[in-house]
């Protein structure tokens, strides 16, 4: 840990998403900081809501309606679809340890006894790419 007696408060959520990965500033977007530091004041008592230590972090969100995360296997149009297991977008951090369980289960066993039907890939948004 790099700064020991703090605990990590961080917005995970987006105030303005950026189009582009060359976009980041490496500022932290202060609507968001002020946002946080605000629902720590209410909401965590005996914790100061001054920002300490800030950083931002890249992370590629979805932008399928109501897909945070896709974990699936590779679309059927890739040879050995059912061999490649994908986790893409998201926050998922807080997951990991179910996230390492589901996508092992996968690619040993070919499916996993969690529900990831609301994270599947939406291959009616995924089309073949076409080289010219």
């Amino acid at each position: 840990m790099d700064h020991p007696d703090y605990i990590r408060v961080a917005p995970d959520f987006v105030v303005e998403p950026l189009d582009e990965p060359h976009e980041p500033t490496l500022i932290p977007n202060k609507q968001e900081l002020e946002y946080t530091s605000n629902w720590v004041r209410d909401h965590m008592t005996g914790l100061d809501p001054t920002p300490h230590f800030t950083s931002t972090c890249l992370i590629a969100l979805s932008t399928i309606p109501n897909k945070e995360l896709l974990i699936d296997f590779a679309p059927p149009y890739v040879k050995n679809h059912k061999s490649i297991v994908v986790y893409a977008t998201g926050w998922a951090a807080k997951f990991t340890p179910y996230l390492g369980k589901i996508l092992s289960d996968m690619a040993i066993d070919g499916h996993t006894d969690f529900d990831i039907e609301p994270f599947a890939l939406g291959n009616k948004f995924f089309k073949k790419f076409r080289q010219k």
